[in-house]
Parts: C-alpha cells; structure tokens; sequence
C-alpha cells in the first residue's frame, strides 16, 4: 500500500532528496510519525540503515552537498550529519518494518519507507 503525502518539512524533503539521489533507509523516529500520522514537528531525520548500503547513503549525502565517508558512518550509531537541509541521524542497523508513503516534493513524488509504528 503506498499513502499519498504532500509534506514540505525539512526532515522529509531531506529523505526525499536521498532517495532521490539513490540512498537505501527506512525513515524512523518523529519524522516518521509526522509521515504516518500527521502529527508532530520533527527537527531533525532519522534513518535506519542497513551496513552494506552505507555506501549509497554516503553518495547521496555527498551529492547533496554534505560530504561523508561511509566508514564514518558506521563507526558509531547513531552518527549525526549536518546539511543544509537540517541535521540527519544515521543509525546502523537492520531496517524495521516499513511501508512506503508517498511525498510529492516539487515537481515529482517519492515513495519513502517509513517505519511502520
């Protein structure tokens, strides 16, 4: 099943831009309950991210103009990412359950994998 969401946060066009830029992360945390339910004011992303996809995730902070090497990202869970977009927490580990919410971000739509809480 995939929800239809237009949200234009910061947290969820961060995601949208990842994805969009070939990341691999379920979006977890108030930036998914803002997704999920439409509640709450997330400051910040978090995402859970399976180890052999730092790599992607790495690139896409990178072309999005926050450079990062993946290996900095797996050395401590969470680690923080500061960008543009507002700051990203990247923890390391098997993704949990999700469902795809749709975002419709400018002139295109993402589905994201949201935790499914």
């Amino acid at each position: 099943m995939t929800d239809t969401t237009d949200l234009r946060g910061r947290p969820a066009t961060l995601a949208t831009l990842l994805a969009r830029h070939g990341a691999r992360f379920v979006v977890v945390g108030s930036t998914a309950r803002r997704l999920t339910t439409g509640r709450g004011s997330p400051g910040d992303l978090d995402v859970v991210v399976d180890a052999s996809d730092l790599p992607l995730l790495a690139g896409a902070l990178g072309a999005i103009g926050a450079p990062v090497e993946a290996v900095r990202l797996g050395r401590g869970s969470p680690t923080r990412v500061d960008t543009s977009w507002g700051p990203v927490d990247v923890f390391v580990a098997e993704p949990p359950p999700a469902r795809d919410v749709r975002l419709d971000v400018g002139d295109a739509s993402t589905d994201l994998p949201v935790e499914d809480a």
